[in-house]
This record gives C-alpha cells, structure tokens and sequence, in this order.
C-alpha cells in the first residue's frame, strides 16, 4: 500500500539536539559573560548536556519538574559567579532562547520539500510542551510544510502510548496503515508507532536498540526509498 502520510519525532528527527545545545550553551555564555569567572562555555555545555541526556533526562538529575529549572539550577550551582541570576531568569531564558538555537537535521528542509510537493500529509508528533514545539518548527521554518503539529501536551497523553499516533492520523484524516512514523527512539518511536498500526524507521544512531537494519535509516534521505 502506498503511504499517504508522514510523520516525524521532533527532537533528533528534524533537529539535531547535541548541536542546538552547543549553540544554546554558546549563547548564554556571550549573554552571561561578564557575570561569570570562567573563560569559555565548555563548562555549561557539559552541564546542559548531563542534565538534558539526549532530550530523555535521567530522573535522579532533575532538581525540578522541567529541563529547563534543573538546568538553571545545575548551572547557578555549579558555575562561578561574581552575580548569580535567579532560577526563574535562567530558567526563563531557556523558555525563551532553546527554540531560537535549533539546528536542523541535515537533510531536513529538502526532504519536507519533496514530501509536500508529492502531496504527502505531514505531521510532527513529539513530547513536551506544544509552545516549545511550535516555536522550534516556526525558527527553522519547517512550520507551514506541516499539516499537523501535534504535542503530548496537546493530546494529552505522551509517546510511546498508541492513543497519540492513531490520534494523530485520525487528524490528518488517514488510516494509521497508510502512514508512515520516522524517530531516533526505539521505544517512544518505533515500537510505540508500530503499536498503533503504522509502519516505521528508526534514524539510528542517537540510541541503543535491536530493531532491525531493514527499518532503520542512517539519514532523512533513505526514507524516500520506504515510500512506495
């Protein structure tokens, strides 16, 4: 059956989240600058990345409910200040700053390009908060080549639970057997989708997993060849 429907994670899929992190960290270290004693951002770039762990944190290195406050803390803790920013300003500026630091899988803008001139329905479909979301599709401007953009914090329940893939078909108006998923995780993504009736690939590489070479990709690339 040919598919009618794409559907894409977000974090590690259309954006590569080591590099938006070295970016981020790159420019909190220009904005705080004068306020710190060390000399480059290699300090707050280890610390962003052993919190935030790939986008997946580890539950006993999270001080607070979100990434973004465990991050702040970690970072006015651990960091030597000569004036510390409160948690809420730190915390904040990640709110704010994270989405503009985004840096687009390779192969993303082109592969959208194709897929919306061949007429396939398109859909983001990732965890976390939709504003955060919305704003990381809109600075890449992958926003307008999507017919859905569809959060956990939206539907209301998270991946990899089978109720947010078949929701988010049943959006785009298809049935999840015309749709094809494509994600870096092997249980939020590939198992979680496969689940619900769609087909999928795994973008390897960011996790360990045992699925099968066949359903795996090392670039957006290769999902063209899935497609018929």
């Amino acid at each position: 059956m040919k598919f009618q429907a794409v559907l894409f994670d977000l974090d590690n899929t259309l954006t590569h989240r080591e590099q938006s992190i070295n970016v981020f960290s790159r420019h909190l270290f220009e904005v705080y600058q004068a306020d710190l004693t060390i000399t480059d951002q290699a300090k707050i770039t280890e610390i962003i990345h052993y919190i935030d762990h790939g986008g997946y944190p580890i539950l006993e290195r999270l001080t607070h409910k979100s990434i973004a406050a465990s991050v702040a803390q970690a970072l006015i803790e651990q960091l030597e200040w000569s004036t510390k920013p409160s948690l809420e300003t730190l915390t904040q500026f990640w709110f704010e700053q994270f989405a503009q630091s985004a840096v687009a899988m390779q192969g993303a803008l082109p592969l959208l390009e194709h897929l919306k001139a061949e007429n396939y329905k398109l859909a983001v479909v990732s965890n976390g908060q939709h504003a955060s979301r919305l704003n990381i599709l809109k600075k890449m401007g992958f926003a307008d080549y999507f017919d859905e953009i569809i959060s956990s914090e939206k539907i209301g329940v998270a991946k990899p639970k089978a109720e947010i893939f078949s929701q988010s078909c049943s959006l785009l108006g298809v049935k999840p057997s015309q749709s094809l998923f494509v994600g870096d995780h092997p249980i939020n993504d590939f198992q979680g989708a496969k689940a619900a009736g769609l087909q999928a690939l795994l973008l390897d590489g960011f996790h360990d997993n045992t699925v099968e070479n066949e359903h795996k990709i090392s670039t957006l690339s290769e999902i063209l060849k899935h497609l018929n």
